[in-house]
Order: C-alpha cells, then sequence, then structure tokens
C-alpha cells in the first residue's frame, strides 16, 4: 500500500503538473492568446479549485470503483488546480520586456512564450511540482480512506477493527516517509530558486 501511495502521488503530480502548465500561460494577461481564452480558462478553473478533492475521490470512486486508479485522477485534478493557481501567478509576475521584445519583431504566440517567458519562470514550476507532489503524498493517505488507494486503506482497515495500535504505526511511518520526502524537496528547491 506504501508503494501504491507513491504511485499515485507520482502519477498524478505527472499528470496534474502537465496539464498545469499550458493552463497557466492561458491564465495568464501576459501570456493568455486573447481575452476569451483567458476568462474561460479562469472560470474553469475556479469551479475545480472550489471543489474539494476529497469530493473527486468520492466522484470518481463512484464512477470508476474503489482503488488507485480513482485516487490517481482525483488528485491529478487536485494538482491540476494547485499548480495552475501557483505558476499562473509566476507567469503574471514575469517581466513583459522580453516577451514584447519577441512579439514585436513578429514572433508567434508560442514560440515568443517558450524564449520569452519559460526560461524564467521553469525554475518556480520545478519547485511547484515537487510541492504539489509533497501535498499528493499527505493527501494519497486521505483518499485511501474514501476508497481511492493507497496507505488509506490500510488505515481505515485498521480503525474498523479498532487496531488503534497499528493505525498509530502506519501513521508514524507516512509522517516518516513524508518528513523525509519533504526535506529532499525543500533541498532541490533551494538549489533551484
Amino acid at each position: 500500500p506504501l508503494v501504491e501511495t507513491f504511485q499515485i502521488a507520482i502519477v498524478s503530480t505527472l499528470v496534474g503538473c502537465g496539464l498545469a502548465l499550458p493552463v497557466a500561460f492561458a491564465m495568464s494577461p501576459l501570456t493568455s492568446p486573447n481575452r476569451v481564452v483567458l476568462v474561460a480558462s479562469r472560470a474553469v478553473m475556479n469551479v475545480v479549485r472550489a471543489v474539494p478533492d476529497l469530493f473527486w475521490a468520492k466522484l470518481l470512486v463512484t464512477a470508476v470503483g474503489i482503488g488507485a486508479f480513482a485516487g490517481s485522477w482525483a488528485l491529478s485534478v487536485f494538482s491540476l488546480a494547485v499548480m495552475v493557481k501557483l505558476f499562473s501567478e509566476t507567469v503574471d509576475g514575469a517581466d513583459p520586456r522580453p516577451l514584447e521584445a519577441a512579439r514585436a519583431a513578429g514572433g508567434r504566440h508560442v514560440p515568443v512564450i517558450r524564449a520569452g517567458v519559460l526560461p524564467t519562470v521553469l525554475p518556480e514550476y520545478v519547485a511547484y511540482g515537487l510541492y504539489v507532489f509533497e501535498l499528493n503524498i499527505r493527501a494519497s493517505v486521505v483518499l485511501g480512506l474514501v476508497g481511492a488507494g493507497g496507505i488509506g486503506r490500510v488505515v481505515e482497515a485498521q480503525r474498523q477493527y479498532f487496531r488503534f495500535d497499528r493505525v498509530l504505526g502506519v501513521l508514524v511511518i507516512v509522517f516518516v516517509v513524508v518528513f523525509v520526502i519533504e526535506q529532499v524537496s525543500v533541498a532541490i528547491r533551494k538549489r533551484l530558486v
């Protein structure tokens, strides 16, 4: 179950962060191709962000059944929402001068973003991705309680039999794992940013 928790966290982080990159650029006034895309992407992401990850997990468990697949998709949606919010604000704060210069030189939209903005915001994107991975490890424990896979299923099974000593043992293991991941993540983020 702990390996499954890692798998859920890794898959959901990769899917959520991968989808977040173009959406974050669409949500930023600096890089959005037009006003319609800007307003539509912000509206959709506000709705996605307003729905708690536990609700997504329950919905997906109902739709696809109990297991890691539902948990991975629920956390992918959660990762997307968190990454888009954090990263779009980073893009908003990027220096607009290289972008304006590339546009003035006649550059097309995507190459202009790739050359003018992406290099300056990429370290923050990676740092936020590591942060989202930490969040997903923690969240996958909770989602397991509702049947969405991971170590949370073990916690729930032991809790139902009132084996709180075993629940505590599992939670201590999870705490140690999360602590180690957080320390590694902090060290990597310090080098990037």
